[in-house]
């Protein structure tokens, strides 16, 4: 009985070392614009910036006890940044990415409640970076009630999955003033699933959602916006592209609407308005379907559906 008690002593001391281990511990840490990177990053002494505290380790969530500029991130691991309604956490650079994610295996990032801002410099160069700029990214980035703009020298959005498949959702979002607002370039072998639901990509300069790469894109967009862009409002030219454009509207959009170009590339349109574009639909190349309920009008050439399919 004595060595029972013993051993059941031992194992008990064991797993309490275990749990109060800072090696295994993942913490939920805070951030405040009267943080200190110095402090802990605990909910009474908060850290001064997302970095700050991602430095800290183990890291899972950070949270936003106040709104913020909290500065550029570099994220190489799962987690949460959100700052929660009622707050909004300022990410804003000068120069470069404002948030470089480069995770070496599959990871699942959530970002919330954030105003990423390039400040509309010419050397501000992504917003919000998956996969660009030589990094590496494989997993979900989920992307939700934020604004991203001002980026001069790039994109609102830069998701490039080079690790097996990507999925990227976008929600409740505003994309605007940069020079592309989403760009999906899958690299060879990869897929990208990309759902945007109630975003407005308006007013860049180039294209609003551009889809292209070596690989495979699929997936919706609903309840958005894609309107007011310099060149292109969606075009699809990846080597494979199957995406559904439901309840939208795509207009003002200087050069075209929707186009596809490449001979995979396959998109269809329901219960949208196609509007005061350059040119409404063109498939250069592939095929855009309409299910027969769209509104398309006042554009300089309304173009072509490929063919209409009904609705079952």
């Amino acid at each position: 009985m004595r060595k029972i008690i013993l051993l059941c002593t031992s194992l008990f001391a064991m797993v309490l070392l275990t749990s109060a281990s800072p090696v295994l511990a993942q913490n939920v840490l805070w951030v405040s614009n009267t943080g200190n990177d110095a402090n802990t990053c605990g909910a009474t002494a908060p850290c001064a910036s997302f970095q700050g505290a991602i430095n800290k380790g183990n890291v899972v969530q950070i949270n936003c006890l106040t709104s913020g500029t909290y500065g550029a991130v570099t994220i190489t691991a799962s987690i949460t940044i959100d700052c929660g309604t009622g707050n909004i956490g300022d990410v804003n650079v000068f120069s470069g990415n404002a948030i470089t994610i480069n995770t070496g295996s599959t990871a699942t990032i959530v970002l919330r409640h954030l105003n990423v801002n390039g400040l509309g410099t010419n050397s501000s160069e992504v917003g919000i970076d998956a996969g660009d700029s030589s990094s590496f990214f494989g997993g979900t980035l989920i992307v939700e009630d934020c604004m991203i703009h001002g980026f001069h020298n790039g994109f609102g959005i830069a998701f490039l999955p080079t690790g097996g498949r990507g999925f990227l959702q976008v929600s409740n979002s505003q994309i605007f003033d940069n020079i592309g607002g989403i760009a999906v370039q899958p690299s060879s072998g990869q897929i990208a699933s990309v759902t945007l639901n109630r975003v407005e990509v308006v007013g860049n300069t180039a294209t609003g959602v551009g889809f292209s790469g070596a690989g495979v894109v699929a997936g919706t967009m609903r309840d958005s916006v894609v309107g007011e862009n310099g060149s292109l409002g969606i075009v699809a030219q990846a080597s494979q592209v199957f995406f559904t454009v439901e309840e939208s509207s795509i207009v003002n959009n200087l050069s075209v609407g929707i186009q596809t170009a490449s001979a995979g590339s396959a998109v269809k349109v329901g219960s949208s308005t196609i509007g005061g574009n350059g040119t409404g639909v063109l498939a250069s190349s592939g095929s855009i379907v309409s299910f027969g309920d769209n509104h398309v009008s006042d554009n300089g050439s309304d173009g072509n559906f490929t063919s209409t399919t009904a609705l079952k």
